[in-house]
């Protein structure tokens, strides 16, 4: 295997979207001392969001400039015969405040987007779904934040059963409540098959479901599930139940931290028919309790794959309760092998007291779980499988293998930086049997010849698996290390 680094800076350019002419775009700022219909410009824009709704028609943009804007005691509502964009024009800066005495916003459009603000302080007064934002048909919810609303279940987001494949992305759902029910920051209902990917749930509570509650299908992908409760039952941060073998509830991907279940599943709750099978993937369960059984998760017909489950607590089972021996978990690092290949080493994490939860150079958790089933990149948006410690060379390289839990570690420099003019330190990850070369090439150019086999490090000491961080400095007079060069790390690992 051979691992490059070059010291050059890359530039990446991106495109840009333009919409469609054809679209109308109206305006709201709060400010404006000069409203008029029909809010075609700043200079007439709307001084609330419902007139501007009510003056487009589906297609239209609708723009929203910062500022805080109290509702007169009814949500922001987009009807079902529009399809709108609602959009804040700087990132969660417009406010939609509706000040306990409604509903945040309800979506009714098809196929609409909303983008950019924040809800907070949706209520409804009877034992309704979706006090901050509820998504009632197919739509998009974007970079919102949506806090401190209030609700029977869904108290922050509410996707209903007619809402097929909904997406609520990169959001932060916090502080929200569900006051008789389920789903204190989010809730999939109903077979809905809605999907909620890089948010994060956070401080949320509800009978059951504390951050999260998915019936009959629905996933959740990329999330951080922190700090949430389920007050009465089940699920402290995750709720699930999958409707069949063919709509299973979906958990990839995410981190599941320090919540609480008075009963079972602190972190997760995953429960179905016989043959339902509901995935749980590279997941990273730690320090969530259960009052009595399954701190990290309760579940039954649940497949665990590439999971990370350790330091939870419960009176009985603190990790995972196995529910039925129907569960499958695979490649998973808990406190039990459950008779298939699984790990009992505890994980290492780079940071747990500070919530950073990815893999630290000595951790058994590298390169032990599976490609079978594992999503495509991690949570961070990393490759699967990168390269996590120097691979077989004889006879036979082995395939590559993913990490377990939601970060994916990978084989690689650590820094590189010229301490003088013919002398440079290097740092790189390295696992105990390996023979490790550096080659360097002092011209930048791939033409010219390498130096090679300037430093050969062989490490020992370690238990197998284990890696550790090796800094070595390179001193080379002749020629002299200009300043752009290629450094090329060779590894060579066998089994003797």
């Amino acid at each position: 295997m051979q691992v490059r680094k070059t010291l050059a800076i890359a530039l990446t350019l991106a495109g840009a979207f333009m919409g469609s002419s054809n679209a109308a775009t109206r305006y709201v700022n709060v400010s404006n001392a000069a409203s008029a219909a029909p809010y075609t410009n700043w200079s007439m824009a709307a001084t609330a969001i419902q007139p501007a709704i009510d003056a487009a028609v589906s297609g239209d943009e609708i723009l929203v400039a910062p500022g805080m804007y109290y509702l007169p005691g009814s949500e922001v509502y987009i009807p079902p015969e529009k399809t709108l964009t609602l959009r804040g024009i700087h990132s969660r800066e417009a406010i939609i405040n509706a000040l306990y005495q409604s509903p945040g916003l309800r979506v009714a459009g098809t196929n609409s987007l909303v983008e950019g603000f924040t809800i907070r302080s949706g209520q409804l007064a009877t034992l309704g779904y979706g006090g901050g934002i509820h998504i009632g048909r197919t739509a998009t919810v974007r970079d919102c934040l949506v806090t401190g609303n209030w609700a029977a279940g869904g108290a922050g987001i509410f996707v209903a059963s007619e809402a097929t494949n909904s997406l609520v992305e990169d959001c932060t759902i916090e502080g929200n409540t569900a006051t008789n029910g389920a789903g204190g920051g989010i809730a999939l209902y109903e077979n809905s098959r809605g999907r909620v990917n890089r948010c994060i749930i956070r401080d949320n509570g509800a009978d059951y479901g504390g951050g999260v509650w998915i019936t009959k299908g629905g996933s959740v992908s990329n999330c951080r599930i922190i700090g949430n409760r389920a007050a009465l039952t089940h699920g402290g941060g995750v709720y699930m139940h999958a409707s069949g073998t063919t709509n299973p509830a979906t958990l990839v991907n995410s981190v599941i931290f320090s919540n609480a279940a008075t009963q079972y599943g602190g972190g997760v709750y995953s429960a179905g028919p016989p043959g339902s099978f509901s995935p749980i993937v590279n997941c990273t369960i730690v320090s969530n309790e259960a009052g009595q059984d399954g701190g990290g998760s309760y579940a039954y017909w649940t497949r665990f794959v590439n999971d990370i489950l350790y330091f939870n607590e419960a009176p009985t089972n603190a990790d995972l309760k196995n529910g039925d021996v129907a569960c499958v978990v695979s490649n998973c690092c808990t406190t039990s092998n459950y008779f298939w290949p699984n790990i009992t080493n505890a994980p290492v994490f780079v940071d747990a007291s500070a919530e950073d939860f990815r893999l630290a150079t000595a951790s058994f958790c590298i390169d032990a779980g599976t490609t079978n089933g594992a999503p495509l990149t991690d949570i961070d948006g990393n490759p699967r499988p990168r390269i996590g410690m120097p691979r077989v060379e004889l006879p036979d390289p082995l395939p590559p293998q993913c990490d377990m839990g939601a970060y994916e570690y990978g084989f690689h420099f650590n820094d590189v930086r010229f301490i003088g003019p013919n002398t440079v330190q290097l740092r790189w990850d390295v696992q105990n049997l390996g023979i490790y070369k550096l080659d360097v090439e002092t011209n930048g150019t791939l033409s010219a010849p390498w130096i090679t086999n300037v430093v050969v490090f062989t490490n020992a000491g370690l238990m197998p698996g284990q890696f550790l961080v090796h800094t070595q400095t390179v001193v080379i007079a002749d020629p002299p290390i200009p300043a752009k060069s290629n450094f090329r790390l060779r590894i060579s690992r066998y089994f003797l």
